[in-house]
C-alpha cells in the first residue's frame, strides 16, 4: 500500500489509452525506445504527465524529469530494476482504483505492455529522441524478390513491404492512364493530343523519360509546384482580417515560379526566402523573394494594436516554419512545454526571437517593400539604385551618428511656456515638455524657452518613453513629427543694425523698440537615429504629414538633430520658439504625438561645417536624385523583410501562457535544445533549416513531394513528424528519399521528382486486387498506382485546356476571372470583383486574385485553403456541391461551349466520334462502349429540342464532370 499511495502522487490522476507495435515485446533485441516504449507513454501516460500538467512533478517526455524524485519525494523509475520501479507497480496494480491509468481515463495496460515496461527499465531505461530528430541514414535497399518488376531502388523498397504483407505490386498502367497522371503532377495541365499521340508512337527505349523531362522544363511545372508551397507560404492578395484589405505582393509568388522553374536547389530556396535580404550582395530578387514571411496577416482594423498583432505574426512565422519546413507542431509549445515532443515553452521562444527583429509591424502601409519593375530588363537597374539610395542613406546617418557623438557640450532648453492645440495640454517639467491628460491626434506644440546665448549651431530633439523600463518590454505609442519651426524673437538688444534699419523703414506708426522681433530659422539638414526609418527624417522639415519618428510604436529613447542652414547668432534676451506639428494619424493605435520631449542645443561648430561640407551637400542631392528615378521607374510595390539596425533591435521574452503583455525571462535566439544547434542571425538560422546536421528538413520535404504524387505522404500527418504523428508506411524508403534530395541530387526537386515517377511504383495501374484494397483502402502499402482526385487548380486548368482557351502566360499581377455577384461584401471598403475581360479570363487558377475572407467560390469547392495561415494539407472531398459548381458556374458552362466548339469543328467527324474523341481527351483514356452510348443518347435527345451547339455544349459539360475526368 505504501507503494501505491507514494505513486499516486508521482504519476497524478488521468492518462489516455494506448497500444504498443504490433509483436514488439516478444522481440529478443534490446527494447527500443522510440517502437516500444515512447507510444506505450503518449497513448496512455502523457496527456497527465507530459509537457502540459506534469502531474505530480512527473513528466514522460524528458529523461531527467522521468527519473528524479516526483513530487512524492520517490523516482518513478529506477533504471535496471523494475521491481523497485514504483511506475510497474502501478501500471500492474490489479486494483482498479489504484492502477493507472485511472479506470475513468482508459483501460488498464496489457500484459504485453507492462512486460515491454519492466524490459526496458531492466535494461537500463535507455531513452532515445523521437525518431525524426536523428539524422537521417539511406540504407541499402533489400534485395528484390522479383528481379522483374523493379525499376529503381525506391520500388524495392516498396516490395519488400507488400511481400512481407503478403502483396504484391499491380501491373503497369497503361500509356495513357500514366501520361495523364505525370501531366498533371509535374504541371498540373492534362496531355494535349499531340502530346499524346507522340508518346504513344514512341516505341524507341527511353520513350518515359523523354516525356519526363518535356514536363520538368515546361515553364508550367513551377506553377503547379508552386501552388504547393504558397499553401504553406499563406500566400494571398489581401492582409485578411476584417477590412482584408488588397495587399500587392505578386512579385513574391512569381519569385516562387521562378524559383522552381529554375530548380533552385531547396536549403537555397528557404535560404532566400528566410534571409534573402542578408545574403552578402543580395539582389532584388533575393529581398522579393523574403516576402515568404510578409504574408502573415496585417490588422487595419481601428483600435487593433499594432503590437498585439506585430506579434501574432512573429508567432505565424514560427508556426509555420515548425509546419511547412520542420514538419513539427512546434506551436504547441507558445504557451507551455510541447506536451509530448522534447519542446520546451523557452525552445519556442528562442526561435522566435531569430524572426522577432524584423521592421515590418502591423502596419496599414505594408511596410517595408521594395519596388518590382514592371519591365524584368530593369530590375537590375533598379537594384542599383536601390543599393546607390540605402549607401546614400546610411552615409548621412555616419555623419551624424559621429558628429553627436563626439558632441559634448548639448544645453537642454529650459521651456517657461508650451502650448498645444485640441485637448492634449503640455506641462513643463524641468527641463522636459509632457504630454498629459487627453491627448488627441494631429496636435500642434507650440513651445518657448530663452535663448542660450552664443552661436548654436544645432538642436537636438528628444523623444523618450513615459516609462522606459516598462516600453522595452511592452512598447508605446509612438510618434511622428511631421515638421519643426524654429523661430528666433530677438530683443531691442539682440537685434543686428540693419535689422534695426528695417524696422524703422517698414513701421508706422514709429516702432515700439522693446517689442521682440520675430524671425524663422531656416533648417537645412536633418540627421536622426536611423538611417532608414519608415519616413525619411528630412521630411521633418518640409511641409508634409511624415517625418522622424516611431511609427507606430517606440522602445526606447529616439533623437534626431536639427541643423540650421547658417549658425544662430543669440544675444541676451531673445527667445527661441518651436513649434511641431504631428500630421500623422493611424487608425486607433494612440496619437502618434511625442508625450515626453526634451530639446537641447549646441555651440560645437562641426555642425555647422557638416552643413557647409560639398561632399554632404552632393550626397543628399543624390539621394533625393535616386528617391526620384526610383518613382520614375514603373514598379510594383511588394513586400520584404528587413532587419532593424543594431541599436533598435528588440529583446525577446518567453511570455507566461503565450499572453503578449505578460512577458518574463528574456531569451537570446536558438533552435530548440534537442535539434542541433545554431548561430544568432536570421541568416543564421536559414542556413540551419537546410543544414545536413538538420534532421527533419529533407524528411519533409521527400514526404511532402511523395504525398502530392501519390495523394498521401509515407508519413501522412505531412505537419506532424513529432510523437502524436503517424509513424512512417515505410521508414528506410523515406530516408533513403531524404538523403537523395540533400546529398545526391543537391536539395534539387526536379531530380528527385524524375525518378519518383519513372519508379515502377508510381507507374502501377491505379486498379488494384481486391485483397490489397481491404487491407490498404489508403494504398498505404503501395499496392497500386496513385489515383486522386485532381486539386481544385487542375479542375479549373484542365477545363481551360480542353475548351482549347488556356492564357499560358507565366506570372504577372492576379486576376479576376467570373464569379457571382454578391461574394465580395467586406466593410469599410470600396473594392469590388471587376471581372476581367479577354484573355485575362483564362489564366491559370494560380494566378486568380486569393482574397482570404472571400477566396474564389469554385476553388472553394474544391477544398482551397483561406490561407490565413499554413496549410501543410489539404482535404480532399467529394461532395454534390462540386458538380453544382462545376455544372452551373457560369465560367465552366463557358469552358464546356469550348470544348464543345472544338468537338463541332472536326469535320466529317459523326456526333458519336466527336464525344468519342472529347471524352478521350478529357479522361485520358477511350469510354467505355455502354458509357459512350449514353452521351450520343443525351446528345440526340438534346438535339432534338435545341442547336447542335447546344446539344454539343450540353454533353461537353456532362464530359467534364465524368469521375474519371476529374481524377487523375
Amino acid at each position: 500500500m505504501a507503494h501505491r499511495s507514494l505513486l499516486i502522487v508521482a504519476l497524478g490522476t488521468a492518462c489516455a489509452v494506448a497500444a504498443p507495435a504490433p509483436g514488439a515485446e516478444t522481440r529478443a533485441a534490446a527494447v527500443d525506445f522510440n517502437e516500444q516504449v515512447r507510444p506505450v507513454f503518449v497513448k496512455h501516460c502523457l496527456a497527465c504527465h507530459g509537457g502540459v500538467k506534469q502531474a505530480g512533478g512527473l513528466s514522460l517526455v524528458w529523461r531527467e524529469t522521468a527519473l528524479r524524485p516526483s513530487d512524492s519525494g520517490a523516482a518513478p523509475i529506477t533504471p535496471g530494476d523494475s521491481a523497485g520501479s514504483y511506475l510497474i507497480d502501478r501500471v500492474a496494480d490489479p486494483d482498479d482504483d489504484f492502477r493507472m491509468p485511472p479506470a475513468e481515463h482508459g483501460r488498464r495496460l496489457s500484459e504485453d505492455e507492462v512486460a515491454v515496461l519492466r524490459r526496458w527499465i531492466d535494461e537500463g531505461a535507455r531513452w532515445a529522441p523521437p525518431w525524426s530528430f536523428t539524422a537521417p541514414s539511406a540504407a541499402e535497399p533489400p534485395p528484390a524478390s522479383d528481379s522483374s518488376w523493379p525499376e529503381s531502388p525506391i520500388d524495392r523498397f516498396v516490395l519488400a513491404r507488400l511481400r512481407a504483407e503478403g502483396l504484391g505490386p499491380s501491373p503497369e498502367a497503361d500509356r495513357r492512364q500514366w501520361l495523364r497522371r505525370v501531366s498533371l503532377d509535374l504541371v498540373g495541365l492534362p496531355p494535349t493530343e499531340q502530346e499524346a499521340d507522340v508518346f504513344l508512337a514512341d516505341s524507341a527505349e527511353g520513350a518515359h523519360e523523354r516525356v519526363v523531362d518535356r514536363l520538368l522544363a515546361s515553364p508550367h511545372y513551377g506553377e503547379r509546384w508552386a501552388s504547393v508551397w504558397l499553401d504553406l507560404a499563406r500566400y494571398a492578395d489581401s492582409m485578411g482580417f476584417e477590412k482584408d484589405a488588397q495587399r500587392t505582393i505578386w512579385p513574391y509568388r512569381d519569385w516562387v515560379v521562378d524559383a522552381l522553374n529554375a530548380d533552385l536547389p531547396y536549403d537555397r530556396f528557404l535560404l532566400k526566402q528566410y534571409a534573402g535580404d542578408l545574403l552578402p550582395g543580395a539582389t532584388l530578387a533575393d529581398h522579393i523573394a523574403t516576402g515568404l514571411h510578409r504574408n502573415t496577416k496585417t490588422n487595419t482594423e481601428g483600435g487593433a494594436d499594432d503590437e498585439e498583432f506585430r506579434w501574432a505574426a512573429v508567432v505565424d512565422r514560427v508556426d509555420t516554419t515548425g509546419q511547412a519546413v520542420l514538419g513539427l507542431s512546434i506551436g504547441c509549445a507558445r504557451c507551455h512545454d510541447h506536451p509530448y515532443d522534447p519542446i520546451r515553452q523557452r525552445d519556442y521562444y528562442a526561435l522566435a526571437a531569430y524572426l522577432n527583429n524584423t521592421r515590418d509591424a502591423d502596419l496599414a502601409e505594408d511596410w517595408p517593400r521594395v519596388p518590382a519593375p514592371r519591365d524584368a530588363d530593369r530590375r537590375d537597374e533598379v537594384a542599383a539604385k536601390l543599393t546607390e539610395l540605402r549607401a546614400a542613406s546610411e552615409s548621412l546617418h555616419r555623419l551624424g551618428v559621429a558628429a553627436r557623438s563626439a558632441t559634448a557640450d548639448w544645453a537642454p532648453l529650459g521651456f517657461d511656456a508650451a502650448e498645444s492645440t485640441l485637448q492634449t495640454r503640455l506641462a513643463v517639467r524641468g527641463p522636459e515638455v509632457r504630454a498629459e491628460g487627453t491627448v488627441s491626434d494631429r496636435s500642434h506644440f507650440t513651445l518657448a524657452a530663452p535663448a542660450p546665448g552664443g552661436r548654436v549651431t544645432a538642436l537636438l530633439v528628444e523623444a523618450l518613453p513615459e516609462d522606459p523600463e516598462r516600453a522595452a518590454k511592452l512598447p508605446e505609442t509612438g510618434f511622428v513629427l511631421s515638421r519643426l519651426r524654429v523661430f528666433v524673437e530677438r530683443s531691442a538688444e539682440g537685434r543686428s543694425s540693419d535689422q534695426q534699419v528695417a524696422l524703422r523703414k517698414e513701421s508706422e506708426p514709429a516702432p515700439d523698440a522693446t517689442a521682440p522681433m520675430s524671425e524663422e530659422v531656416f533648417l537645412a539638414e536633418v540627421f536622426a537615429d536611423e538611417a532608414d526609418g519608415f519616413f525619411r527624417p528630412i521630411d521633418s522639415i518640409r511641409d508634409n504629414a511624415e517625418g522622424w519618428g516611431a511609427y507606430t510604436r517606440m522602445r526606447r529613447g529616439r533623437w534626431a538633430v536639427f541643423v540650421p542652414d547658417e549658425p544662430l547668432d543669440l544675444a541676451d534676451g531673445d527667445r527661441l520658439r518651436l513649434e511641431l506639428k504631428h500630421g500623422k494619424v493611424t487608425d486607433g493605435q494612440g496619437p502618434l504625438v511625442i508625450r515626453r520631449l526634451r530639446v537641447s542645443t549646441t555651440t560645437d561648430p562641426r555642425w555647422a561645417a557638416l552643413v557647409d561640407d560639398p561632399q554632404r551637400a552632393a550626397t543628399r542631392e543624390r539621394e533625393e536624385r535616386l528617391v526620384a528615378d526610383l518613382k520614375a521607374i514603373p514598379s510594383t510595390s511588394t513586400l520584404v523583410l528587413q532587419e532593424l539596425p543594431e541599436g533598435r533591435r528588440r529583446t525577446t521574452y518567453v511570455l507566461q501562457r503565450g499572453d503578449w503583455q505578460a512577458p518574463t525571462e528574456a531569451v537570446a535566439p536558438a533552435t530548440p535544445a534537442a535539434l542541433p544547434p545554431a548561430g544568432e542571425s536570421r541568416l543564421d538560422l536559414a542556413r540551419w533549416l537546410g543544414a545536413d546536421e538538420n534532421p527533419l528538413t529533407a524528411r519533409v520535404m521527400a514526404n511532402r513531394v511523395w504525398a502530392a504524387l501519390f495523394g498521401r505522404g509515407l508519413v501522412a500527418t505531412l505537419d506532424d513528424f513529432g510523437s502524436t504523428g503517424a509513424r512512417a508506411s515505410h521508414p528506410e524508403l523515406l530516408d533513403w528519399l531524404a538523403v537523395r534530395l540533400r546529398d545526391t541530387h543537391g536539395w534539387r526537386l526536379k531530380p528527385l521528382l524524375r525518378e519518383v515517377v519513372l519508379s515502377a511504383t508510381y507507374r502501377q495501374d491505379a486498379r488494384a486486387a481486391a485483397d490489397a484494397t481491404r487491407r490498404a483502402p489508403e494504398n498505404r502499402l503501395l499496392a497500386r498506382g496513385p489515383r486522386n482526385r485532381l486539386t481544385a487548380e487542375m479542375v479549373r486548368d484542365q477545363a481551360l485546356v480542353l475548351a482549347g482557351k488556356l492564357n499560358p502566360q507565366v506570372g504577372g499581377p492576379p486576376v479576376m476571372p467570373y464569379q457571382p455577384d454578391g461574394i465580395w461584401q467586406s466593410v469599410y471598403t470600396n473594392k469590388r470583383w471587376e471581372t476581367d475581360e479577354g484573355p485575362n479570363r483564362f489564366r491559370r487558377a494560380l494566378y486568380t486574385y486569393w482574397k482570404r475572407t472571400a477566396a474564389y467560390p469554385s476553388l472553394v469547392a474544391f477544398d482551397v485553403p483561406q490561407r490565413d495561415q499554413c496549410t501543410p494539407q489539404r482535404p480532399t472531398t467529394n461532395t454534390p456541391l462540386q458538380a453544382l459548381v462545376t455544372l452551373n458556374d457560369p465560367a465552366f458552362v463557358e469552358l464546356a461551349e469550348g470544348l464543345a466548339d472544338r468537338m463541332l469543328r472536326r469535320a466529317g467527324e459523326s456526333p458519336r466520334e466527336r464525344i468519342a474523341w472529347a471524352a478521350r481527351l478529357a479522361t485520358g483514356d477511350d469510354l467505355a462502349e455502354e458509357s459512350l452510348a449514353e452521351l450520343v443518347d443525351l446528345y440526340e435527345e438534346t438535339a432534338a429540342e435545341a442547336d447542335d451547339r447546344f446539344a454539343m455544349g450540353v454533353v461537353a459539360n456532362t464530359i467534364l464532370n465524368l469521375d474519371a475526368t476529374l481524377t487523375k
